[in-house]
């Protein structure tokens, strides 16, 4: 399952020529879908084809229906500063104290600023499906930053976990991946062209092949 982020009323983030972020991520979205089918034969779902509204607990629920396995939600980032620039790969963080007591309760405000990004996180306490596969979503994570980081700058904090809640209801491993910094002119430029586009989506391909080839590796 790949998520274009946002999408429809949501524009995302937009670059200072007016690169919006629900227009890179789309046209990544697309070329790591035709990569996986033409490599590895295997169906691929994107939560949205189209500019349309989709909102996220929508998008874990279209993994969930559609049993998938891997769960990978493309995003570009923004930073008040301009200089900030750099791939990031994220997975899930929770509160495992309020999961254990099992509270429902949800916090709207946003975070402080994560890698000086400027995207705001609901951070929700309750027992999610994604908990139980946080392990594997860790090690997809690794195998997601090292194969970018042969083809794109990183930040210096190229991994993080966040309380993203697109990642919250997805009942697979499942990472988020900010694909650059459309706040950078420089970057921004980078993610509107083909063959950067090319690289990211090559990236997050040699990634899922690599984690699949862990997952059908026989135990020793």
């Amino acid at each position: 399952m790949i998520d274009p982020g946002h999408g429809g009323d949501a524009d995302g983030t937009a670059g200072p020529a007016g690169t919006l972020e629900k227009t890179v991520t789309l046209q990544v979205s697309r070329r790591l879908k035709a990569l996986v089918e033409a490599r590895l034969g295997l169906r691929v779902v994107l939560t949205r084809d189209d500019d349309r509204t989709l909102d996220q607990d929508a998008r874990a629920a279209i993994g969930n229906n559609n049993r998938a396995d891997l769960f990978v939600s493309i995003h570009a980032n923004a930073a008040v500063r301009p200089t900030v620039r750099g791939a990031e790969v994220y997975y899930l963080s929770v509160d495992r104290a309020s999961l254990e007591s099992r509270r429902a309760i949800q916090q709207p405000d946003a975070l402080p600023q994560l890698g000086g990004g400027t995207r705001a996180i609901e951070l929700i306490l309750w027992e999610t499906a994604q908990l139980r596969h946080l392990e594997q979503s860790a090690a997809f994570a690794g195998l997601v930053e090292s194969a970018l980081r042969g083809k794109v700058e990183m930040s210096p904090r190229p991994v993080q976990q966040a309380p993203f809640r697109v990642l919250v209801g997805a009942n697979m491993p499942a990472v988020l991946v900010e694909i650059g910094y459309l706040s950078n002119p420089d970057e921004e430029k980078a993610l509107t062209s083909a063959a950067h586009q090319d690289k990211v989506a090559l990236a997050v391909f040699e990634a899922i092949a690599a984690f699949r080839g862990r997952l059908e590796k026989p135990a020793q």
